[in-house]
């Protein structure tokens, strides 16, 4: 079975907005939300870090109360790179890390909230 978008799950109904980053996941793309944030949460989320193929869970927040930092991408674990991975946060309980990364404003596209914190990992 296949989702909307041709990835490996089937059966999932996808909100059209984010088929794009369902063809990019093993496994469900869907909103969720707790304590009043709005997140897009991608199992098997397919990227590259420096060049080499990577796959793991990820969690998109789409509307962090920070004027630097709206948005933020969480994963369950802390990749290094010379990256400053400040904050870890339990959220839709299980324990995820982010690193500093501003500016990826909230008024776009989820694909594009995605792809410029995906921009950190070039």
């Amino acid at each position: 079975m296949m989702n909307d978008a041709g990835g490996a799950l089937a059966g999932a109904v996808i909100e059209p907005e984010l088929a794009a980053i369902a063809a990019i996941c093993s496994g469900t793309v869907k909103y969720m939300e707790e304590a009043g944030r709005r997140y897009v949460h991608m199992v098997g989320l397919r990227f590259l870090v420096r060049g080499a193929d990577q796959q793991m869970d990820a969690l998109l927040c789409l509307d962090y109360p920070n004027g630097t930092y709206p948005t933020k991408l969480y994963l369950p674990a802390n990749l290094g790179l010379g990256l400053n991975w400040n904050e870890t946060a339990f959220i839709l309980a299980k324990n995820w890390f982010t690193w500093s990364w501003s500016g990826v404003s909230p008024n776009q596209p989820p694909l594009a909230i995605l792809g410029g914190h995906l921009e950190a990992f070039r």
